[in-house]
């Protein structure tokens, strides 16, 4: 029993020890299979192939581990027979497959050595070429590719290119304000662009075409121009930056003057008639040139003050809110005083032509007057310098009147015997009757009697006309002068009746003639004149101061003495 027992015990221990060797074995031989696989499955188990399947087998029961050698050999099997069978089969295609396989190494070889001749013989010289021709094409590519640029930019550069006709055509019709707008863009361009040379061209031209325009504008300023036209010149003119406001002021105000000088040279064509020998015909020229001078100096100076303060002093008061700068009034003032300067000294040149003209001075006295009137409201009234140029041609008319006629009633006393020209040939001499009273009369009514003596009668004449002249333009403060005038002018008259009486005093019948006009001239025609200067033309009363003077009273005794037959 212990020996069966013993034996029964050793029968399973066996049948496990015959298992683990047929495992063993099982192992073995996969293990073989494993190997037969490929000398890289033999040498390690850990390759990519491999360790994926020795994971699988770790996870496989005892069972299925012991039938995989089998399983794995059987597999082998087959694989070898299909790979016999595609062989048996499909040799034509293995052999094409080898003869293309051999064509192609043959072809490889071929072209690898082609591509070393290629390499090492053809490309660094075709390199060297390229180069060569990329050197000398360099320039070509430039030009095309700048080219290219041109021809991508044409309509932007034509309109640049355009810029300079534009503004010169603009310059041209007078669109100033489009031709500085295209000044602007084009400092615009070559501020920034200053390298470029065809932009800096573009400026240049502009830059001409512009200095034409301001040439224009300046010229506008010496024509024939109103205030608007004067305005939008000089506002063009302050746009364009060129000049400052003072210099802009002046520049104005030079133009104007060109314009001036020449409207006064046209006055000048008035006194083309003057040539000294028709006295009469020389006083009508001087009076139209003084006319259209005085008319054109207040027309273009009223012009020329208007347009300067409206352009200039009252913009900056208004755009400012501040007077203006003080050069900008003193060049005003400086040319206005100028302008009236020459004024005046036109008249003291031209008015002594017409000092024996007194309805001419008259007639200009009152145009100056209208004239300085209307200037008043632009603070330029010059009545105060009219008045001493007039006074002294006028006080140069009148002496020059009454010298005028006592030299002609001296001249005519002297050409032959006084009962031939004192007296008419049918007449005797009369004489003053008793109690003759010259107050009676009016001092410009001439008493009959002096039209019995025909010198004294023209010398009468003479002298009424002087004062009828005077009458029309008689300064007051001119009386003293003109008293003075006819005073000396009667006194030399008054000796002259002297000098013919001693020249006529042997002959009895030229005395008598010589005394009662003596005593006409002393008693009738000497208060008559006197008052008809005094009192018909001033109305002062001929006494006190106004009595006859010194040297008159002097020799009016000495006519009277000739008249009463006394010697002195």
């Amino acid at each position: 029993m212990t020996e069966a027992s013993e034996v029964a015990d050793r029968a399973p221990e066996s049948r496990v020890e015959a298992a683990s060797e047929a495992s063993i074995a099982s192992l073995a031989s996969l293990a073989e299979v494993l190997s037969s696989e490929g000398p890289e499955s033999s040498s390690s188990f850990s390759s990519p192939s491999v360790a994926p399947y020795l994971s699988h087998l770790t996870t496989l029961p005892l069972d299925t581990l012991l039938s995989e050698p089998a399983t794995l050999s059987s597999t082998s099997a087959q694989l070898t027979n299909a790979l016999t069978t595609l062989c048996h089969t499909n040799y034509k295609t293995f052999l094409s497959l080898h003869a293309t396989t051999s064509t192609l190494s043959d072809t490889l070889s071929s072209v690898t050595s082609s591509l070393t001749s290629l390499i090492s013989d053809a490309l660094p010289a075709l390199e060297t070429s390229t180069r060569s021709f990329g050197e000398s094409s360099k320039s070509v590519l430039t030009e095309r590719r700048q080219a290219s640029v041109v021809l991508d930019q044409y309509d932007k550069l034509r309109d640049l290119l355009e810029i300079p006709s534009l503004v010169e055509s603009c310059v041209r019709n007078g669109y100033f304000q489009e031709a500085l707008d295209l000044s602007a863009h084009t400092n615009t361009l070559a501020k920034r662009f200053p390298d470029i040379p065809i932009i800096m061209d573009v400026k240049a031209e502009v830059d001409i075409a512009i200095r034409s325009m301001l040439a224009q504008l300046l010229s506008t300023l010496r024509e024939q121009a109103k205030l608007p036209a004067l305005f939008k010149a000089v506002n063009f003119l302050r746009r364009m930056g060129i000049l400052e406001e003072d210099e802009l002021a002046l520049a104005f105000l030079s133009s104007r003057m060109v314009y001036l000088n020449a409207s006064f040279d046209t006055a000048e064509t008035e006194k083309k008639g003057i040539d000294g020998t028709n006295k009469d015909r020389d006083k009508d020229s001087y009076a139209r040139y003084l006319r259209k001078y005085i008319d054109v100096w207040r027309e273009s100076v009223y012009d020329l003050v208007t347009q300067y303060t409206t352009i200039f002093l009252e913009r900056t008061s208004s755009s400012q809110k501040t007077p203006a700068p003080p050069v900008i009034r003193t060049l005003l003032s400086t040319l206005t005083s100028n302008l009236l300067n020459r004024l005046l000294a036109t008249l003291k040149t031209n008015l002594p032509a017409l000092r024996s003209d007194p309805s001419a001075l008259s007639s200009l006295l009152t145009q100056l007057t209208y004239c300085a009137t209307s200037f008043a409201r632009v603070g330029m009234d010059f009545k105060a310098h009219l008045a001493p140029i007039f006074h002294g041609e006028v006080r140069s008319g009148v002496a020059e009147g009454f010298t005028e006629a006592g030299a002609s009633f001296t001249r005519t006393l002297s050409g032959g015997k006084p009962s031939q020209l004192l007296v008419s040939a049918a007449s005797s001499p009369p004489t003053p009757p008793e109690g003759f009273d010259l107050e009676a009369s009016p001092p410009h009514v001439a008493p009959h009697i002096l039209a019995s003596y025909p010198p004294i009668a023209l010398y009468t004449n003479a002298l009424l006309t002087t004062l009828n002249g005077l009458r029309l333009l008689a300064p007051q403060d001119l009386l003293p002068d003109a008293v003075e005038a006819l005073d000396g002018s009667l006194a030399e008259s008054c000796e002259t009746f002297v000098q013919v009486l001693d020249m006529n005093r042997e002959e009895e019948d030229e005395v008598g003639v010589v005394r009662a006009a003596a005593q006409v001239f002393g008693r009738v025609f000497v208060p008559f004149v006197r008052r008809a200067l005094i009192e018909g033309v001033y109305g002062v009363k001929v006494q006190g101061e106004w009595e006859a003077s010194g040297k008159l009273k002097e020799q009016l005794d000495s006519v009277d003495a000739l008249a009463q037959g006394r010697t002195q």
